[in-house]
């Protein structure tokens, strides 16, 4: 990463490199793998247009992961709808079947959830809790303050644990 911008072969190595985390975030975002990777497509040719730019002021996942957002959030101006999340793949032989069929079921309605939370909650949400970055991170990427990456999450969390409680009450014995 320490080759000055432009050069071509550096770009392919940090795409390369950050590819499967700027799909993995992309899916995260739109709740659909087909749509995800339209956005990623955009993404990367706004990397190749704007590489000649990219004076490493942030990390480049930073910058591309910046770039993946606007494009998402230049596709939710275009469509205005709201697409649930995937979750990750299950395991199906690591659990019963009944388990591993309610697992689903229960990642399904959380990713779901999640996706419809609004587009900046959903942001923050995804960044800090699947993508691991810390609030700092996130407030770059985003271009907010570190105390409304912290609003903004508290708020999501409220509204994800309201939306989820009736899920999780106890049930009680028959």
């Amino acid at each position: 990463m320490t080759e000055p911008a432009g050069n071509e072969t550096t770009l392919d190595q940090l795409v390369e490199q950050h590819l499967p985390g700027a799909l993995r975030f992309a899916v995260r975002l739109t709740g659909d793998p087909g749509t995800a990777e339209d956005i990623l497509q955009d993404a990367l040719l706004r990397v190749a247009r704007g590489w000649k730019g990219f004076r490493n002021e942030a990390s480049f996942r930073t910058w591309l992961f910046r770039i993946v957002i606007n494009v998402f959030r230049s596709h939710l101006d275009r469509t205005s709808s709201v697409e649930r999340l995937t979750a990750d793949p299950i395991d199906a032989t690591a659990i019963d079947p009944a388990d591993a069929s309610q697992l689903e079921e229960l990642q399904r309605l959380v990713a779901a959830t999640v996706s419809a939370l609004p587009p900046r909650q959903r942001e923050v949400f995804v960044l800090l809790t699947y993508e691991g970055l810390t609030v700092e991170e996130a407030a770059e990427m985003l271009g907010i303050s570190p105390a409304n990456i912290h609003s903004t999450l508290h708020v999501a969390r409220t509204r994800l644990r309201e939306q989820l409680a009736p899920y999780f009450a106890e049930q009680p014995d028959e």
